[in-house]
């Protein structure tokens, strides 16, 4: 007996599939720490520069005192405002066009989907993906951010270079203004007699001066179930902004509280994201550059690229702990 192609029955052949014309993003991860920064306005586009600066006053002027009616008053020279500095950093990634592939993906009936469109959607995802995991790295690789982990550190002491200034020294030179608060004690019962929420009292209370300190809580998934759990419904708030734009989110006293996948497992980051900053070059801020074909196959590439760093001018508004295990 006669037979055809297996693949196609006389349904297949005569009837076209129900393809969506809609792509799912199945890649992205929750990127609070990033959303958080956008949404502070802290993302800033430079227009230049060698590195990214913050200036900083670290001391105050020591003639401002109490005086007698006569008495002589100081006349101080100081040099009090310094600035810390970082590297700019690049981060890239290629897309890659198939001619035979895009010559496949036309006519009117034929094409479902943009190829060239979907893949810088995908080129857009990913790198949103490999910012969401910068902006926690420990600056430990010459070419990685000065991350949450190094800027927000859990040993602050030992640091001999964050922007350029030594927060390791002590004495007479003492840094001490430029160490976050590190919370070093393993929280072992979060829920037990309240321990979590008194943790988190005492850092943020070490890392508050008048109207400076953190404005957000950056944890994992762990410690923000944790958290909820140990919520009553007298505490209980919504952020409906943070919910319209897809995060889950709770509040601690005027903070909201938000897990991001990205963050070290059993690390809570207490964040001023007044003066935490993702810095960005203007004219290397997720730029594409001209498709070119290649010499060597029927394929066109070009690159995306950004140039930034993570950046901060105030240290001891920032706060972690370190160890929360259950």
């Amino acid at each position: 007996m006669a037979s055809g192609n297996t693949n196609f029955s006389t349904l297949i052949t005569t009837t076209l599939q129900n393809f969506g014309k809609r792509i799912f993003d199945g890649a992205s991860t929750n990127n609070a720490l990033l959303f958080m920064l956008k949404k502070k306005n802290n993302i800033k586009v430079v227009g230049g520069g060698r590195t990214f600066t913050h200036p900083i006053i670290f001391a105050t002027n020591p003639s401002f005192a109490s005086y007698a009616k006569l008495d002589t008053i100081g006349l101080n020279v100081t040099d009090n405002i310094t600035r810390a500095e970082y590297d700019i950093k690049v981060l890239a990634g290629s897309i890659v066009l198939s001619k035979i592939d895009l010559a496949m993906n036309a006519g009117n009936r034929e094409k479902l989907i943009d190829l060239a469109d979907e893949k810088r959607m995908e080129a857009e995802i990913s790198m949103s993906e490999l910012l969401g995991d910068q902006v926690f790295k420990d600056g430990s690789a010459a070419n990685d951010f000065d991350g949450l982990q190094n800027l927000i550190s859990e040993s602050p002491s030992t640091q001999s270079d964050v922007g350029g200034i030594d927060s390791s020294a002590s004495g007479a030179s003492s840094n001490t203004y430029w160490r976050n608060y590190s919370y070093d004690t393993a929280i072992t019962g979060f829920n037990t007699s309240s321990e979590g929420l008194n943790v988190w009292n005492t850092v943020l209370n070490n890392t508050t001066y008048g109207r400076q300190g953190p404005k957000a809580v950056i944890t994992d998934k762990t410690i923000y179930g944790l958290y909820e759990i140990g919520l009553t419904s007298n505490i209980r708030y919504t952020n409906t902004e943070l919910a319209d734009a897809g995060f889950r989110a709770l509040q601690y006293t005027t903070m909201p509280v938000l897990f991001d996948d990205n963050c070290p497992s059993g690390n809570t980051y207490f964040i001023d994201t007044d003066s935490l900053w993702l810095q960005v070059l203007a004219q290397a801020n997720m730029q594409v550059t001209q498709f070119q074909m290649q010499d060597d196959q029927l394929a066109s590439s070009a690159l995306m690229y950004l140039a930034g760093n993570l950046s901060t001018g105030s240290r001891r508004t920032q706060g972690v702990i370190d160890s929360t295990t259950g």
